[in-house]
């Protein structure tokens, strides 16, 4: 299948570990967050909750148990979703390693359960658990690696390019069976830098093709290694 017709202009987008819990921040596994839960303080975010503010102190970090939160910063046009957190994922543990502030609002996009864990507790778990502090020391890696890549993509590629690398990045199975993305053209605008009537246009020629179906609020994809071909070579070795 040609692309002629579908690429948009190249746009720099802003990512920050947009690749969510599947392979990066998803670092827990379903019977260590059983454990986790009474170890930690479980907490329950409706949707729309704000789970952590941008520029407040860290003193503890927040391990997703259920739902999903969106890491969004604070710009000058409004806020822009930067990151996607699901089942697994944790928020908060590089601030709390560098002493520093959190970057971005933590907001549920769906009714979430949380799992805190203080710093001391946190570095006590890791200490007691060398499996788990080498698997925290990969998906730190995992994340930077993904920012790196994703990086190369919205620099290098065209803007058809880089939905199709955002929608099989973010895919995860359902209720039929099939891949979906839960996310907003809007969302996806703002992870990739672009605009939304831009991503709206370059979905519905995917859709066109045959490679999506877009519904509202969500995308499912039909084809998956035709997206593949759309999106091109992997950014990087």
């Amino acid at each position: 299948m040609t692309t002629n017709g579908v690429q948009d202009r190249q746009v720099r987008g802003r990512w920050i570990s947009a690749g969510s819990a599947e392979r990066n921040l998803g670092l827990l596994r379903p019977g260590e967050l059983a454990q986790l839960r009474m170890l930690g303080t479980v907490r329950h975010a409706s949707a729309g909750t704000v789970a952590a503010a941008a520029g407040s102190q860290v003193t503890e970090i927040q391990i997703v148990g259920t739902g999903e939160l969106e890491l969004r910063a604070r710009l000058d046009q409004g806020r822009a979703t930067m990151a996607v957190v699901r089942t697994g994922g944790v928020i908060a543990d590089i601030p709390l390693l560098l002493n520093a502030p959190m970057p971005f609002d933590a907001i549920a996009s769906r009714d979430t359960e949380l799992i805190a864990l203080s710093r001391g507790r946190w570095t006590e778990l890791l200490r007691s658990s060398p499996d788990l502090a080498l698997r925290w020391m990969t998906s730190i890696a995992r994340r930077l690696d993904d920012d790196r890549r994703r990086l190369v993509v919205v620099t290098s590629k065209p803007l058809v390019s880089q939905v199709a690398y955002l929608l099989l990045d973010l895919a995860e199975d359902g209720p039929a069976g099939d891949q979906v993305v839960r996310l907003s053209h809007t969302t996806i605008a703002h992870l990739l830098g672009a605009r939304r009537q831009s991503v709206t246009r370059v979905v519905g020629q995917l859709k066109g093709h045959g490679l999506v179906d877009s519904r509202y609020g969500y995308t499912v994809i039909r084809d998956p290694g035709g997206l593949r071909e759309v999106m091109g070579s992997e950014p990087l070795p």
